[in-house]
């Protein structure tokens, strides 16, 4: 068993971690590995998403806007 421990699998709760040492550990392949921290990865940013979207706080720049346009959107919200 590689790093079978509760205490070190509490720690890495972060994208990858659990999954590549389940892969270590012998339960699935590389492409079930890497499919899995694909799939995590993309809860994941979903989450955050929904996060950031109920922060009424949270002030929105378009990428696709000019510098000016996001700087007025900044200043407004001051």
């Amino acid at each position: 068993m590689f790093l079978n421990t509760r205490n070190f699998q509490q720690q890495c709760k972060d994208c990858g971690y659990k999954e590549t040492i389940q892969y270590l550990n012998g339960e699935f392949s590389k492409e079930d590995l890497i499919e899995k921290i694909k799939m995590e990865s993309r809860r994941y940013a979903k989450r955050q998403l929904t996060w950031f979207r109920r922060n009424q706080e949270i002030v929105w720049l378009d990428g696709e806007k000019n510098m000016d346009y996001n700087l007025d959107v900044i200043l407004s919200k001051i």
